[in-house]
């Protein structure tokens, strides 16, 4: 009998054991609660699990299959094809009509309450305020030929609140206004930089002549030679050119940014008059090649080759020097259109991308590519949606250059290409819809960034501003005006694409094509 006892009990014993023991066999899961056997998983197993990293992709690297990221409205081509109301009928949902009055009378029926939630308006959480599109619209408006155009400086295009555009070519300064046919050449053999008044009015040019540094400034630069007026005024240092002009939000200066490193703060009378006194910041090693203020002229950023960038406080024409941002290579920067004390800044390779806090002196979002198959070679924001266009330029393959538009930090809403080599300015229109992308391809490609088609008032003007066709009124009318000795010379040349005449006009006063 005793030994009967003892070997029932190590039997179950042994079944003990067995029950302890990781069995295989046996679900992980039993009951309705899902409550899991953890001794099913062994130690080393539920460490591989836990330590196996995250997949995570670059949200800015575009697959090579055209239209993948675009957002597909699945549910509003449905509403409309079916001839649904967005405000009571819905598909595409997870909850039924009935069960949504249901609880819609259940809410009414409750006592008011008091509920302190902290406000977000920031919905979609993006990294800066922004208008994003929904959906990618934007499309090509005109391809311009920009032949000999002088890529080796900086600033060397400009857009004004006129609507004028202004670029530097080898020997010309050609001013033109798009959806017209009125073009404007003056002899700048020797520009260096140039950058309209934010009012439209006058152009600052600088000049680099017999190894001078020179300002020239025009008042209304559309105006026929005779009735032209502006001022010269030669600057320090010497032997250093002005590498890049801006004006401040008043008008009444303009900072000119040399070869060597140093800031020039030139007060501008009215009627273009160049006040005779100068004040000069030396902080920067190398050539300037960018000044921006931003939305209300309260800060401003200066940018040189060397990746050196320094922020300053502006005040009535003085410069405090607030904090600076080292660069690898070429930093790239533009202030947000509506809010004054963020600015983002670009490192070009490796590429970096960071939202600055100029107060707090503290980056609050930033991204970093992984890959080093391209470059940054220029960004800029929209001042209607404050989405910002970043392009990037690929090295080792050959891939076209790419203009991406981010809403965020993580989102890009739209991919645009065109150029064969690296797009080197951004310029918007005096309105915001337009974006204008000029290359070292020497093409200056105009973009509708919103995808609004041309209005009424476009075609009047340009109906209005087209020379009635006559058989000797191109040559009579491509005639070059100013005289031969002076530095300064003007052709205004009303021209008509259809005509053939034209173009030999054109292509005899100043290196430029019309739009192809």
């Amino acid at each position: 009998m005793a030994f009967a006892v003892k070997k029932r009990t190590n039997n179950r014993l042994n079944e003990i054991e067995k029950l302890q023991q990781p069995a295989n066999f046996l679900p992980n899961s039993y009951g309705d609660r899902f409550i899991p056997r953890r001794y099913a998983l062994s130690r080393s197993s539920r460490f591989k699990a836990e330590s196996m990293p995250e997949q995570k992709t670059d949200p800015m690297v575009m697959k090579e299959m055209p239209g993948y990221w675009r957002t597909h409205r699945y549910s509003s081509v449905l509403k409309s094809q079916l001839g649904l109301v967005s405000t009571h009928d819905k598909i595409l949902s997870f909850r039924d009509s009935t069960s949504r009055q249901v609880c819609k009378r259940l809410a009414n029926k409750r006592p008011l309450e008091c509920i302190v939630r902290p406000t977000y308006s920031n919905q979609q959480k993006l990294d800066w305020s922004c208008h994003p599109r929904t959906k990618p619209i934007g499309f090509i408006e005109a391809v311009h030929d920009l032949p000999n155009i002088k890529t080796y400086y900086h600033k060397i295009i400009d857009w004004s609140a006129a609507g004028q555009i202004a670029a530097i070519f080898s020997k010309k300064l050609v001013i033109w206004t798009p959806n017209t046919d009125e073009i404007i050449g003056l002899g700048a053999q020797y520009a260096t930089s140039i950058a309209f008044e934010p009012a439209g009015t006058r152009l600052a040019m600088g000049i680099f002549m017999m190894n001078r540094p020179w300002l020239n400034i025009f008042d209304d630069p559309a105006r026929p030679q005779s009735e032209r007026h502006g001022s010269l005024k030669m600057l320090d240092p010497l032997d250093h050119p002005i590498s890049c002009l801006t004006w401040d939000g008043s008008g009444l200066y303009v900072l000119c940014g040399f070869g060597n490193g140093q800031i020039s703060i030139v007060r501008i009378r009215p009627a273009a008059n160049i006040n005779q006194c100068e004040s000069k910041y030396c902080v920067h090693k190398g050539s300037i090649i960018a000044i921006k203020f931003s939305c209300g002229c309260r800060y401003m950023a200066t940018a040189d080759d060397l990746g050196q960038l320094y922020l300053w406080h502006w005040s009535a024409g003085n410069l405090t020097p607030i904090t600076n941002w080292d660069s690898s290579m070429c930093a790239f920067f533009d202030w947000h259109p509506w809010r004054e004390d963020e600015i983002v800044i670009a490192d070009s390779e490796p590429i970096l991308i960071a939202l600055y806090h100029v107060p707090s002196r503290q980056v609050l979002s930033y991204y970093q590519r992984r890959e080093s198959d391209c470059i940054l070679t220029t960004l800029s924001f929209n001042k209607l949606s404050g989405e910002l266009v970043v392009c990037y330029s690929f090295t080792g393959k050959y891939k076209p250059p790419e203009i991406l538009v981010l809403a965020s930090m993580d989102r890009v809403v739209d991919v645009m290409r065109n150029h064969d080599d690296c797009i080197v300015h951004l310029l918007w229109s005096p309105d915001g819809k337009q974006l204008a992308s000029v290359g070292y391809d020497e093409t200056l490609t105009i973009w509708n960034f919103f995808g609004t088609s041309p209005t009424n008032e476009c075609k009047k003007r340009k109906l209005q501003c087209e020379p009635p066709v006559s058989s000797g009124s191109s040559r009579t009318d491509g005639r070059a005006c100013g005289n031969a000795g002076s530095s300064w010379d003007a052709s205004r040349i009303p021209c008509n694409r259809n005509k053939e005449a034209t173009y030999r006009d054109l292509a005899s006063s100043f290196l430029f094509k019309a739009m192809r």
